[in-house]
């Protein structure tokens, strides 16, 4: 009789525990469901964005087939402001960058792309920006600036491309031997088809021969006979 009444008083001290914190597990339920719910909206909400986005990214490329830099122009300035989170406002302006590099607007491109570079959510393009600076500031007679851009990538991304660009940026300072070290390294990239072999190949043989910095300076005059 005394088991029973300890097992009876056991769960209406149970009951009474469930009654008086009840308020409070309905409001941890709520809370988890408009968690849960919220997070289903904002989901949605990035989905939407990124829907709107891509469409927005595809009338950029559109307006710039037909040269209508007023209209993408608008379309980049409108990702800019309304759909920043997503990677499309960058891959926009680097779109329209390559219609300013193909109509020879290099300072307009050099600021566009120093822009991506320094602001771009997407880490990897920002580095397709510098590389791409890089090659801008080379076509404006610039390769001590090239070479300053190159060398700012993060740790790791010496890639074959970034490496060929510092060899032209070399080749066009007079640094022949620091050039064919630069198209060397290229050509022995792990990851195939990051440079045209053939490209590089006919830029080593454009350098001529090339005297190794090491033996130039043993040949220099001394003074002494």
């Amino acid at each position: 009789m005394d088991d029973y009444l300890s097992e009876r008083e056991q769960i209406d001290s149970l009951r009474g525990a469930v009654k008086e914190n009840a308020p409070w597990a309905l409001a941890a339920v709520l809370i988890a469901a408009a968690a849960i719910l919220g997070w289903q909206q904002y989901q949605g909400w990035r989905q939407r964005q990124s829907v709107t986005a891509n469409q927005k990214y595809t009338a950029t490329l559109e307006a710039l087939s037909r040269a209508d830099k007023t209209t993408a122009v608008k379309i980049i300035d409108e990702l800019h402001a309304d759909y920043g989170r997503t990677p499309y406002p960058d891959l926009a302006t680097l779109a329209y960058v390559r219609f300013e590099v193909a109509t020879s607007e290099l300072a307009d491109a050099a600021k566009r792309l120093a822009d991506v570079m320094q602001s771009a959510r997407d880490p990897e393009l920002r580095i397709v920006a510098r590389l791409r600076l890089a090659r801008v500031e080379r076509a404006q007679g610039k390769p001590d600036l090239a070479l300053a851009t190159l060398a700012g990538a993060p740790t790791g991304t010496s890639t074959a491309a970034f490496t060929e660009v510092k060899g032209d940026a070399l080749a066009d300072t007079g640094d022949k031997a620091g050039a064919l070290a630069a198209y060397r390294e290229a050509l022995e990239a792990k990851m195939p088809g990051l440079v045209n072999r053939e490209l590089v190949e006919l830029k080593i043989a454009a350098l001529g021969k090339v005297t190794p910095a090491a033996t130039a300076a043993a040949v220099v005059p001394t003074g002494k006979p």
